[in-house]
């Protein structure tokens, strides 16, 4: 899960900044979508699987300012933990954004990316 997490923070890199928004959402999978501009092309898909709980905005901006996705550990997990009753063998993940000012957490079983057009 961490190679895929450093690929998808390399890729984002290499972007100055992208608009994201939820895209889909069901008991199986959550869809992020990246897009450079207001065309709606995608550029990046993260799915999430088997999403366990979800602590964010539906649309935000990242802006290139340290990695965009990271695993929650130590004592933040341990508080998200408590107050989610998260299930064992889910990861929690973090996500970095510009424009919300609030912290954004994704509880999943596993993530995959998708590079798009």
């Amino acid at each position: 899960m961490k190679k895929i997490i450093d690929d998808i923070n390399a890729y984002l890199n290499k972007e100055l900044w992208m608009d994201f928004e939820i895209y889909s959402i069901n008991g199986g999978f959550l869809e992020i979508v990246g897009f450079l501009d207001e065309t709606g092309e995608e550029k990046i898909k993260i799915t999430f699987e088997n999403p366990f709980a979800i602590i964010c905005d539906l649309k935000f901006t990242y802006e290139g300012e340290g990695n965009f996705i990271s695993i929650v550990d130590g004592q933040k997990a341990y508080e998200i933990n408590m107050e989610y009753k998260v299930t064992k063998g889910n990861t929690i993940f973090t996500i970095s954004n510009t424009d919300i000012g609030t912290d954004m957490y994704i509880v999943a079983k596993s993530i995959k990316f998708t590079v798009c057009g």
